[in-house]
């Protein structure tokens, strides 16, 4: 399990592997229950400043963790599920520690390739067994990462992929006119007309964009742009702020084909959120404490971090309740709420849990009527459907 004592200096990584192991943890049990063989494809694998030889604090350690528990779960159930990771690393001292990593992980089966990424990516496919369920983690220490050429591997079939996209880095590129970085940007966000959204918001706004509303469309784009070349129906990003300062630093891009996918993304999604606001909100009073020599003052404040996030995650409960009013069809025509819910999940921060409420709660006000609501039934089940009267 992922601890924050290991990421002295590195807090940001810590959000991200709160989230990577919540969502490995959930999805690889769950796919094992349906597939013989679960994979996990690391791009980048480091290893970078791990705090211990068990690697616990890098991405492959929580991944290949998540795997071998896994496996071990279903063994005691009598169902034996095939593990295996590939962990790619160009660096050539890091690849030294990389090539340590399969025999200390003997329950799993671990290939460690030396070399690019993107030029590997037939290799690493071909070795991937066609009954496999793989989960892609891509997260490069820059940004050049030319996309179109990742196409076979984002859309091969039975697959997610986690991309992170250092949005602050772009960010700032996307202002430099210099030939190498244009033509850097058009390879990595190759579809959703970004510069020209950009542009017109500029021109509309007198010339300034807020920062978020760059951040709207940059990862627009590239989600758009993940979603076309793999053929995803979801897409959705959580987004990682920089520790001490509310600017963010890069956003977790998520891709799924299934409904249950982005179910439970959502629910690593605001289990990340809250760990991010603790633990940003502790590390601000420790820096202000330090400052001014009265800890006690600012311990009294302590339960004040997660205002920001909790107003945000209110926001998002009504765009989504919005959302499922209109994703409603008008009565005759209906929706199953199979497909509705999904669909809510896809475009807000929520759980789904949480869009039955909502579902109940806009059936109780007669703004939405599900025809086959049965007795006794508290939520509203998939086969229902839904339309507004």
């Amino acid at each position: 399990m992922v601890a924050l004592v290991d990421y002295a200096g590195r807090e940001q990584s810590y959000v991200k592997h709160v989230f990577l192991e919540n969502y490995l943890e959930a999805l690889v049990h769950k796919t094992a229950s349906t597939y013989p063989h679960i994979v996990y494809v690391d791009g980048f694998a480091g290893p970078w400043h791990s705090a211990n030889e068990r690697f616990d604090d890098t991405s492959f350690g929580i991944a290949l963790n998540a795997l071998r528990e896994a496996k071990e779960s279903w063994k005691q159930k009598g169902r034996n599920v095939r593990m295996s990771a590939h962990l790619v690393e160009r660096d050539a001292t890091a690849y030294v520690r990389l090539a340590e990593v399969p025999k200390r992980f003997p329950d799993v089966s671990v290939s460690t390739y030396h070399g690019d990424f993107v030029e590997l990516i037939p290799a690493v496919l071909k070795d991937i067994p066609s009954d496999a369920f793989v989960f892609f983690f891509i997260d490069p220490k820059g940004w050049r990462i030319p996309l179109q050429k990742l196409a076979p591997l984002l859309s091969r079939a039975k697959s997610e992929v986690i991309f992170n996209f250092m949005f602050d880095f772009i960010n700032r590129a996307v202002n430099i006119s210099d030939a190498h970085i244009v033509a850097g940007l058009k390879e990595l966000i190759p579809h959703g007309d970004w510069r020209s959204k950009i542009s017109e918001a500029e021109t509309q706004g007198g010339g300034n964009l807020t920062p978020e509303g760059r951040k709207t469309v940059l990862v627009g784009a590239f989600t758009e742009s993940l979603a076309k070349l793999g053929n995803y129906r979801f897409v959705a990003e959580t987004t990682i702020l920089r520790p001490l300062k509310n600017r963010p630093l890069y956003c977790l891009c998520y891709a799924t084909r299934h409904p249950r996918g982005i179910e439970v993304f959502r629910d690593c999604q605001i289990k990340a959120l809250q760990e991010q606001s603790a633990t940003r909100a502790a590390m601000k009073l420790q820096r202000a404490a330090k400052t001014s020599g009265q800890a006690e003052m600012f311990d009294s404040l302590h339960d004040m971090g997660p205002d920001e996030l909790n107003a945000f995650l209110a926001s998002e409960r009504q765009k989504a309740e919005k959302s499922l009013l209109e994703l409603t069809p008008q009565k005759p025509a209906a929706i199953r709420f199979e497909t509705l819910w999904p669909e809510v999940l896809a475009r807000h921060v929520i759980r789904r849990t949480q869009v039955n409420e909502l579902a109940v709660k806009l059936r109780s006000a007669q703004m939405l009527e599900f025809p086959d609501w049965e007795k006794g039934k508290r939520v509203p089940q998939a086969s229902y459907r839904t339309w507004r009267p």
